[in-house]
């Protein structure tokens, strides 16, 4: 949106989720923020995002998101694809369901050498989960262990901070191919103001491709991280281990990770 359009055309639903979450929103960001400032249908809409995710995170059941994800793996793509479906591409109903999470308390891999990621979630502070659904309902992926996972089950990424202002997530899979998830380039997500003891969720939903084994990190961190140094440091790390997972150390980044394995169909 440039300062012309500004004047004319108000925020894009996309791009005001996405400003929602922290994504940086590259050159068009000053004039964005300036017009989400000063406009009061822009101000509006935000404040209905903010009722949405409190509403649903309240109301909607897990059952209800389950079957959500499976009327939208029905009408989905045949091509697979690890890119994020965004809210806006998919139903209401699926919009705000992709945003229904849970935490669970973070417990490393006890195979896990050295630096050692960060050990149990204190109250208050930062910890992520992983919630797995599909057409035979949902749940929390294994914290301690590989998850299985079956065709078509999908992830949400869900997170809290702690004291920590800024987030990335990547994947990496048993053959050493990494890739980021969110952000997708750029520099890591700033947090929400006043999210350091609430909630949060990733805007999007992930299937992971393929066959093998793949690991989600999330790296809680108190300055960005830019993408394309995290997704070295992923390499880097496999590299170190040999290829192994099991023998895998944490990434050469600042700030806690936090680390789920999936073992895909």
């Amino acid at each position: 949106m440039n300062l012309a359009q500004q004047k004319n055309e108000h925020i894009g639903e996309l791009t005001l989720r996405r400003r929602r979450a922290g994504e940086a929103l590259g050159p068009d960001g000053p004039a964005i923020e300036a017009h989400a400032t000063s406009c009061a249908d822009c101000r509006a809409r935000i404040r209905a995002l903010d009722d949405e995710q409190r509403r649903f995170e309240q109301e909607i059941s897990f059952d209800r998101f389950a079957a959500g994800v499976e009327r939208a793996a029905r009408g989905a793509s045949k091509a697979k694809s690890r890119r994020p479906i965004l809210n806006t591409w998919l139903a209401p109903m699926i919009a705000v369901a992709a945003c229904m999470v849970a935490m669970v308390t973070f417990i490393p891999r006890s195979n896990m050498t050295e630096p050692q990621m960060s050990a149990n979630r204190t109250k208050g502070g930062a910890g992520i989960t992983v919630r797995v659904a599909g057409v035979d309902g949902q749940r929390n992926a294994r914290v301690d262990s590989t998850e299985p996972l079956a065709r078509g089950e999908r992830l949400r990424i869900g997170y809290q901070p702690g004291t920590h202002r800024y987030l990335l997530a990547l994947t990496i899979d048993d053959r050493g191919v990494v890739q980021a998830l969110s952000p997708e380039q750029g520099r890591s997500l700033t947090v929400p103001d006043g999210a350091d003891k609430a909630t949060r969720y990733l805007p999007g939903s992930w299937e992971l491709d393929g066959s093998g084994v793949e690991r989600i990190i999330v790296v809680l961190s108190d300055q960005p991280i830019d993408v394309a140094t995290a997704i070295r440091a992923a390499r880097a790390a496999y590299d170190k281990a040999g290829g192994n997972f099991a023998r895998m150390p944490s990434l050469d980044l600042p700030g806690e990770q936090f680390v789920r394995s999936f073992a895909k169909p």
